[in-house]
């Protein structure tokens, strides 16, 4: 996972600042340290957010060589990402002095429904903080792809979940199960195979299947793709709510 740490603006820094310059610069290598994260620094310590524009932060990248696509999620000491919300669209986590907090409370009110989670580091061992990162991205993600097709979310509610599904011919699912949440299939387009339990269903347009927790099940193609609207029920729904048993892409 990539991770791009934001530094506070010139405007925002003050004396008794927790996060320096020092402590992100330490925060990064630390998360670099992990095989499996990378992370680099959008320096804006220098520049007052208040008069940056979209341009000035693309000259910034430019400059700089930070690929702003590249990366999977911020984590920002600033209020930047949320002033220039149209340029940074990945899933932001952010950690504030207090004083920025009462300072900016004017943005406050709309962080919470705006893809981010706040993150208070203090409580997190290195470890900790990456597994908070990769659970925070992973389960608020609203589309992906996967080796078979992609998915696509179009409700997501508190106990319930409705999903897009795009199966491409010639393709399986996982076999798999889930520990929290029940799901319904309908067929909305194509067809091919649902697998539930120890039994294979033949699917076609129109059809409805549904599949209870601990179940397996698993959607196959043949010559033709399928598209299938999945209704998800469950005290928890993310998407790391999976055990998979088999998987012809080698995922188990």
């Amino acid at each position: 996972m990539k991770i791009l740490f934001i530094t506070q603006s010139a405007d925002e820094l003050t004396e008794n600042s927790e996060f320096t310059n020092d402590f992100i610069q330490k925060l990064a290598s630390e998360v670099n340290s992990r095989e499996d994260f990378y992370a680099e620094i959008l320096d804006i310590s220098a520049l007052d957010i208040k008069n940056l524009s979209i341009r000035d932060i693309e000259k910034l990248c430019s400059e700089t060589k930070t690929d702003m696509k590249s990366f999977d999620a911020l984590h920002t000491f600033s209020f930047l990402p949320f002033v220039n919300r149209a340029f940074f669209r990945q899933f932001v986590f952010y950690s504030f002095d207090f004083d920025l907090k009462e300072k900016y409370a004017g943005l406050i009110d709309n962080i919470n429904g705006l893809n981010c989670s706040e993150c208070d580091i203090s409580n997190f061992s290195l470890d900790e903080l990456c597994d908070f990162y990769e659970h925070r991205v992973v389960n608020t993600k609203s589309f992906d792809t996967r080796p078979w097709g992609w998915w696509k979310t179009l409700v997501n509610a508190e106990d319930y979940k409705i999903k897009h599904i795009f199966v491409a011919p010639h393709q399986k699912l996982s076999l798999q199960t889930h520990e929290f949440r029940s799901e319904t299939w309908m067929i909305a387009e194509g067809g091919g195979f649902v697998v539930i339990g120890d039994r294979r269903f033949k699917a076609e347009k129109g059809l409805v299947f549904t599949i209870q927790k601990h179940e397996k099940h698993r959607a196959e193609t043949e010559d033709s793709s399928m598209v299938i609207v999945e209704l998800q029920l469950g005290s928890y729904l993310g998407e790391d709510d999976v055990r998979r048993i088999e998987d012809i892409y080698g995922r188990v």
